[in-house]
C-alpha cells in the first residue's frame, strides 16, 4: 500500500468527520469568489463606474475576507492536527517515520482542500449570476445580469486558496516532528482540575460590562464624547472586551459555582452531570468563547447599523432633500421649458412649483454654544430668509409655521446635521451677528428648528429674520434666487429628472463644488446614490457575517468535537451504570447549548447596545431591522448548534 492509498483511505472513511471542515472551506471559497467575480463582472462594473466607482470596496472587502479566512483555516486546521494525535503516534508506532507521516498529513490536508476548492469556485460560479442580481436588486439598479465566467477570478481564488493550504499543510507536516510518541498518545489525556472561581474577578467583569454599557448610553450628551469620540469609543471597545473576558474566564464559573450550593440543583440529573464539568470547561475556554462573542457583536452591529440605514434611506431623505427638484432661477426661455415638460409627465402630477431668494451675509457664530458645520463650509456665512417666504414654504411642505418675531434683532435657527441627532433648543439663548454696512448687527436667537430647506450636499446654517430686517440685509448680502419643484412619485421620477436636468444645463450651466446654489439638485437620484450605497454595504456586511458565523460556528464544532472525543470514555461509563442512550444526547446537547448559547447572549446584548447608542446619536430607529438581523443571526446560528449535537452524539453515543 502506497502512501497515497492511506491518503485516499483516510479521506474516504472519515468523510464525515471532515464533512463540517470541508464545508466551512467550501463555504469560504464561495464567498471570496463571488466577491472577485463580482470585481471582474463587467456588468457590474458599469454599475458601479456610475456611483463613484464602488467597486474598489469589493476589493478591500476580498483583501480582509483573505486575511480572516487564513486565520480561521489555520485555527480549524489545528483542531484536526489536535484530534488526530494519537492516530499519528499509531503511525509511529507501526514503523511510520516522521518524513512519511509528515508527507501523509500534508497531502490529506492539500486534498481536501483542493476539493473544497474545486467544489466552492463551482457552486459560485452557478450562483455568481445569482448573487449579482442580489447586488444590483439592493442597489436600485434595473440592469439584467447575463451568465459569465470569469477566469481571472477562478485564477486569483485558486491563487489565494492554494497559498493558504500550502501553509496549514505545512502546518500539519511540521506535527510529526514537533511530538515525541509519548507526547502524542497522552494528548487527549488532560485531567480537568477543580477551582474556586475569584469573586473579585467576577465582580470586576460585571462593573467593566456596565461601565461600557452606560458610558455608550450617555455618549450623546456628554461632552467629552462629542470632543474625543474616536478614542472614547477604543477604549470603551477594550473595556467591553476585557469584561467579556473575566465574565467567561470568572463570571460564568462563577454563577455555576452559585448553581452548584444549592440542593435542590442536584435533584435533577440534567443539572447533576452538566455542571461536573461546566466551571472547568468555560475557564478552559474564556478566550475562545471572548473571541466568538466579540465576532458576534461585530457581524451584529455591522449589518444591524448597514440594514437600519437602508430600511430608513427614504425617511432620512425625505428629511434632507425636502423637494423633488431644487435648481437656481433660470432664463425666462429654461423656466417654461421646465413648466412644460413638468406638465408632460401625468404620472408626476405637480405638487407645487415655487421660485424664492434668500441672502448669503457673512458673520460671526463665536457666540453661539455649537457652530453648525455649513457656517464654515458657506465661507463663514449664514443664509438669510425672511419669515414670510419661510412661513409660505413651511405651508407647502406642511411643516409648522413661525411665530411672528418681534425684535429687529431676533432670529430662529433653522438646520439639521446630516448624520446626528440635534437638542430641539440647541443654541437658544445665544448670540451671532451678521455684516451690515453700518458695522455688525448682533442677534440673540429666541428659537431653533431642526430641520432643512435646502436639498444641497452640505446643509447650510439658515436665519430666519422678520421681513424689515430682512431688506435691510440686503445692501450686505448676496442674493440668490433658487426654484423649488414637489411632484409625486418623485423616488421612481428618473426620466422627468433625465428631462429637467438636460434643460439645465442646456441653460450654460457650470456648477463649481464650493457654489451649492449652482447645482441642479433631485430627489430621484439621491434617492438612487442612497439606495445603491447602503444595498452595497447591506451585500458586503451581510456575506461577511456569513463567513464569521461560518467560521464562529465551526470553531464551536471543532472544539466542541475535540472535547466530547476526549469524554467518550465518560460516556462509556455513564450507559453501563444504567443512563440511556437518550439521556446521554440530552447531556450532550445541554452542554453543547451553553457553548452556543453564551457567546450569542453576549454578542447579542454588545451589538444591541452599541447599536442603541448609535440610534441616540443618529436620532434613527434600530428597532425593527435591528431584531429581524438578530432574528436571521439566530436562527442560522440554531442550525450549526443542531449539526453539532447529532455529531458529538454519533461520536460518543453510537
Amino acid at each position: 500500500m502506497t502512501l497515497y492509498d492511506v491518503v485516499l483511505k483516510n479521506i474516504k472513511y472519515n468523510i464525515q468527520k471532515y464533512f463540517i471542515y470541508i464545508a466551512s472551506l467550501t463555504f469560504s471559497v464561495l464567498i471570496y469568489f463571488t466577491f472577485v467575480s463580482l470585481q471582474y463582472n463587467e456588468q457590474i462594473g458599469e454599475a458601479f463606474a456610475r456611483e463613484d466607482k464602488m467597486g474598489p470596496l469589493l476589493t478591500g472587502v476580498s483583501v480582509l475576507l483573505s486575511l480572516f479566512i487564513m486565520v480561521f483555516v489555520w485555527y480549524s486546521n489545528a483542531f484536526f492536527i489536535t484530534n488526530r494525535k494519537q492516530e499519528i503516534g499509531l503511525y509511529s508506532l507501526v514503523g511510520g517515520t516522521k518524513k512519511e507521516i509528515g508527507k501523509m498529513l500534508f497531502y490529506e490536508n492539500m486534498s481536501l482542500g483542493i476539493l473544497a476548492l474545486v467544489i466552492g469556485i463551482g457552486l459560485g460560479q452557478l450562483f455568481s449570476t445569482f448573487f449579482s442580481m442580489i447586488l444590483l436588486k439592493v442597489m436600485g439598479f434595473t440592469l439584467v445580469v447575463h451568465f459569465s465566467i470569469q477566469p481571472a477570478a477562478i485564477a486569483q481564488t485558486s491563487l489565494v486558496f492554494l497559498l493558504v493550504m500550502s501553509i496549514t499543510s505545512l502546518q500539519g507536516y511540521l506535527i510529526a516532528y514537533r511530538f515525541n510518541l509519548i507526547e502524542l498518545f497522552q494528548a487527549k489525556q488532560k485531567v480537568q482540575q477543580q477551582w474556586k472561581p475569584s469573586y473579585i474577578l467576577a465582580i470586576l467583569a460585571v462593573a467593566l460590562i456596565s461601565f461600557g454599557y452606560w458610558s455608550l448610553l450617555h455618549a450623546v450628551e456628554s461632552k467629552s464624547w462629542a470632543d474625543h469620540f474616536g478614542r472614547n469609543f477604543t477604549i470603551i471597545l477594550a473595556v467591553l472586551v476585557i469584561g467579556s473576558y473575566f465574565l467567561f474566564h470568572t463570571g460564568s464559573g462563577f454563577l455555576v459555582h452559585v448553581w452548584q450550593k444549592r440542593k435542590k440543583s442536584y435533584q435533577r440529573w440534567k443539572n447533576l452531570l452538566t455542571l461536573t464539568q461546566l466551571k472547568s470547561r468555560l475557564r478552559s475556554n474564556g478566550l475562545l468563547l471572548t473571541v466568538i462573542s466579540v465576532l458576534n457583536a461585530v457581524t451584529l452591529v455591522a449589518f444591524g447599523f448597514a440594514y437600519t440605514i437602508y430600511f430608513n434611506t427614504l425617511q432620512t431623505l425625505e428629511d434632507h432633500v425636502p423637494f423633488s427638484y431644487q435648481f437656481s432661477a433660470q432664463s425666462e426661455l429654461a423656466n417654461k421649458k421646465v413648466t412644460n415638460i413638468l406638465g408632460a409627465y401625468e404620472e408626476h402630477p405637480l405638487i407645487f412649483d415655487e421660485t424664492f431668494e434668500y441672502l448669503t451675509v457673512p458673520g460671526s457664530a463665536n457666540g453661539l454654544d455649537s457652530v453648525p458645520g455649513g457656517f464654515h463650509y458657506y465661507r463663514d456665512s449664514f443664509l438669510v430668509l425672511s419669515i414670510s417666504t419661510y412661513n409660505l414654504l413651511a405651508e407647502k411642505l406642511e411643516r409648522s409655521p413661525v411665530d411672528t418675531i418681534q425684535g429687529e434683532n431676533e432670529t430662529v435657527i433653522l438646520g439639521r446635521n446630516f448624520i446626528g441627532s440635534q437638542k430641539k433648543d440647541e443654541n437658544v439663548g445665544t448670540n451671532l451677528s451678521l455684516v451690515s454696512p453700518k458695522g455688525e448687527l448682533p442677534f440673540h436667537v429666541i428659537g431653533n428648528k431642526v430641520e432643512t430647506l435646502f436639498s444641497y450636499n452640505v446643509q447650510p446654517s439658515v436665519l430666519i429674520v422678520n421681513d424689515s430686517m430682512y431688506e435691510q440685509l440686503k445692501q450686505s448680502g448676496t442674493m440668490h434666487a433658487t426654484r423649488v419643484i414637489k411632484v409625486g412619485n418623485q423616488k421612481e421620477a428618473n426620466r422627468l429628472t433625465d428631462d429637467l436636468k438636460a434643460v439645465y444645463e442646456g441653460d450654460g450651466n457650470e456648477t463649481e463644488w464650493f457654489e451649492p446654489d449652482k447645482g441642479f439638485y433631485s430627489f430621484s437620484e439621491s434617492y438612487q446614490t442612497g439606495q445603491s450605497i447602503y444595498g452595497l454595504l447591506i451585500f458586503v456586511f451581510g456575506f461577511m457575517g456569513l463567513v464569521f458565523l461560518v467560521a464562529t460556528g465551526s470553531v464551536i464544532y471543532f472544539k466542541t468535537l475535540t472535547e466530547a472525543a476526549e469524554d467518550r470514555k465518560r460516556y462509556e461509563i455513564l450507559r453501563k451504570i444504567g443512563l440511556s442512550r437518550k439521556k446521554v444526547k440530552a447531556l450532550i446537547a445541554r452542554q453543547t447549548f451553553l457553548f452556543f448559547l453564551l457567546p450569542l447572549l453576549v454578542g447579542i446584548t454588545h451589538s444591541c447596545i452599541i447599536l442603541a447608542a448609535l440610534s441616540y446619536v443618529m436620532d434613527i430607529n434600530f428597532i425593527y431591522p435591528v431584531s429581524i438581523s438578530v432574528s436571521v443571526y439566530t436562527c442560522l446560528y440554531g442550525l450549526y448548534y443542531q449539526m453539532t449535537v447529532a455529531t458529538a452524539n454519533k461520536l460518543v453515543n453510537s
